[in-house]
C-alpha cells in the first residue's frame, strides 16, 4: 500500500495546479469587471404624460368646387363643337352652336299664330259692335249679342296665348349657342359635331380651377368630432416635399349607407401645382389628448426594435422594448411598455449598456 500511495499524491498535486490557476484567473476578471461597470453619471427622469395634438389622418382627392355639365335646352344637330378635353376656355366663350333651323321654323309658326289670332279678334270685335246696335233696336235677339261677346273674349285669349308662345319660342333661339359659364378647362366632351342633341343631354363638362377643395370621407365614429373651420394639413403625393394648410369648409350631414362614411370638404390654397384629381392625405386637428411621452433622445434601437433604458430600484439600467406612436415637439408617444412614474435614461450615448449601474444626475424636464 505504501508503494502505490506516492504516485497518487503526485497525481493529485498535478491536477490541483490548473485549478489554482483558474481560480486566480477568475479573481483577476472580477476586479476588471468591477472597474468596467462602475456607475455612470447619467441624467434620468420619470415617465410622465404630455398633451399631444389629436389628429384624424384621412386619404382624399382634390376636386373643383365649380364643375359644370353643359347641356342643350333645344333639340337639334350640333353645328359647331371645336373645343377638346384639356383646352382652357374663358367665361362667355362660345363652345357649342346648335343648328337653329328647328327654332327658326317654330318662330315663323309663332308669328303666323299671332297674326291669325289677331285677325279673328278683329272680326269678333266687329260682330260685337254690330250686334250691340241691333240688339238695342230689337232687330235681333239678345242671345245672339251675348254669343258675339263670348266669341270676342275667346279671340282675345287666343291672341294672348299666341303672343306668349312666340315670346317663349324666341327665347329658345338664345339656347342654340352654349357659352362657358366660367374661366376653366374642358374636362369631358360627350358629343361630336353633327350629333343630335336633345333637351338635358350633356354635351361638355367644364371645370373651374378658381376654387379647389380636398374631399375626404370620414368614418361615422369620428364625424361628430368634425366642425366647419377646423384646421387641416394637406400632403399631396405628387408634391411630397411640401404641405398645405387648409380648413374644413363644409360637412355633408348624410352618410353613404354602404361605407358609413360622410363627405367632408377642406379648402385648398391657391397653387399652380395643385390640380383636380391629385391624391393625398389630410391631417385634421381634433384638439389635444394626454399621452405617455418620453424625450426623443431617450429612444434607442436594439435588434431592429425601439426601446429605452429603464432604471430599476437598484439604479441599474435595463433595456426595454416599447411600442411608439407619434412624434411631436421633441417628444415621442409611448403606446405600450411603460408606466407613468418609471424612471428612464433621458439621453443615451454609447456607454450605456444593459445592466450598467447608473449614478443618477439631475432630472431633465420635458
Amino acid at each position: 500500500m505504501r508503494h502505490f500511495a506516492t504516485p497518487n499524491i503526485i497525481l493529485l498535486g498535478l491536477l490541483s495546479l490548473p485549478c489554482l490557476a483558474m481560480l486566480a484567473g477568475c479573481h483577476t476578471g472580477e476586479s476588471k469587471e468591477e472597474t468596467r461597470t462602475s456607475p455612470l453619471p447619467l441624467t434620468t427622469e420619470p415617465v410622465s404624460t404630455a398633451a399631444f395634438p389629436r389628429t384624424c389622418d384621412l386619404p382624399g382627392t382634390i376636386i373643383s368646387d365649380d364643375r359644370f355639365q353643359l347641356s342643350s335646352r333645344v333639340v337639334g344637330f350640333i353645328r359647331r363643337l371645336d373645343v377638346r378635353e384639356g383646352q382652357r376656355v374663358s367665361k362667355g366663350q362660345l363652345l357649342v352652336q346648335i343648328d337653329p333651323v328647328e327654332v327658326e321654323q317654330a318662330i315663323k309658326q309663332g308669328h303666323a299664330s299671332v297674326q291669325a289670332a289677331g285677325k279673328d279678334l278683329e272680326d269678333a270685335a266687329i260682330d260685337v259692335e254690330k250686334f250691340e246696335k241691333l240688339a238695342k233696336t230689337g232687330a235681333i235677339a239678345t242671345e245672339a249679342y251675348r254669343k258675339a261677346k263670348v266669341r270676342r273674349d275667346i279671340a282675345e285669349s287666343t291672341l294672348a296665348k299666341a303672343k306668349a308662345g312666340l315670346v317663349g319660342i324666341k327665347s329658345q333661339s338664345a339656347y342654340t349657342e352654349i357659352r362657358s359659364p366660367v374661366d376653366g378647362v374642358v374636362i369631358t366632351r360627350h358629343k361630336q359635331s353633327g350629333d343630335l342633341t336633345v333637351t338635358g343631354a350633356p354635351i361638355l363638362t367644364v371645370e373651374s380651377r378658381r376654387t379647389l377643395l380636398f374631399q375626404v370621407y370620414v368614418p361615422e365614429s369620428q364625424i361628430r368630432e368634425m366642425a366647419v373651420g377646423m384646421s387641416a394639413t394637406l400632403r399631396i403625393d405628387a408634391m411630397p416635399e411640401r404641405s398645405f394648410e387648409g380648413a374644413i369648409q363644409r360637412i355633408v350631414p348624410s352618410g353613404d349607407p354602404v361605407t358609413r362614411r360622410y363627405e367632408v370638404d377642406v379648402t385648398v390654397p391657391t397653387d399652380p401645382g395643385l390640380l383636380p384629381g391629385m391624391f393625398g392625405r389630410a391631417e385634421i386637428g381634433l384638439g389635444k389628448a394626454l399621452v405617455l411621452a418620453i424625450p426623443s433622445a431617450a429612444r434607442v434601437q436594439r435588434g431592429g426594435l425601439g426601446g429605452v433604458f429603464v432604471v430599476d430600484q437598484g439604479n441599474v439600467a435595463r433595456f426595454r422594448w416599447l411600442r411608439f406612436g407619434r412624434e411631436w415637439n421633441g417628444l415621442v408617444e409611448v403606446t405600450a411598455g411603460l408606466s407613468e412614474g418609471e424612471r428612464i435614461v433621458a439621453a443615451v450615448d454609447q456607454r450605456v449598456k444593459d445592466g450598467v449601474p447608473v449614478a443618477q444626475g439631475p432630472s431633465g424636464s420635458k
